[in-house]
């Protein structure tokens, strides 16, 4: 038997087509799949999110727990709550309610 010349050995056209094809396999990959780079960057805007948020609510809790220091030990600002949200008010002490006049109703 005897063998062609050009038939033994893949051209080099051939090789290159194949890279090109590999490349662009890994490039579709890199950029839509599970790990890829759309989801890397997603989850990277996600994480400044949430980082965002949790000083955020460290500032708040500092805050709450200020308040509650102060309620535990300042007993007027205790009193304060009480009259102000909650209508309290000492024995003894007298409260005028100053409501505004309504205008009268016309007659028909």
């Amino acid at each position: 038997m005897a063998r062609l010349p050009g038939r033994n050995r893949p051209s080099p056209l051939r090789h290159l087509r194949l890279a090109i094809l590999f490349l662009l396999a890994l490039v579709v990959a890199s950029v839509l799949g599970n790990r890829s780079l759309i989801r890397l960057y997603q989850m990277h805007r996600d994480h400044a999110t949430l980082e965002r948020e949790i000083d955020q609510l460290t500032a708040a809790n500092a805050t709450l727990a200020e308040e509650v220091r102060t309620l535990r030990v300042d007993p007027a600002r205790v009193e304060a709550i009480a009259r102000e949200e909650l209508g309290l008010v000492k024995p003894g002490e007298l409260v005028y309610e100053f409501r505004s006049a309504s205008p009268p109703e016309e007659s028909r």
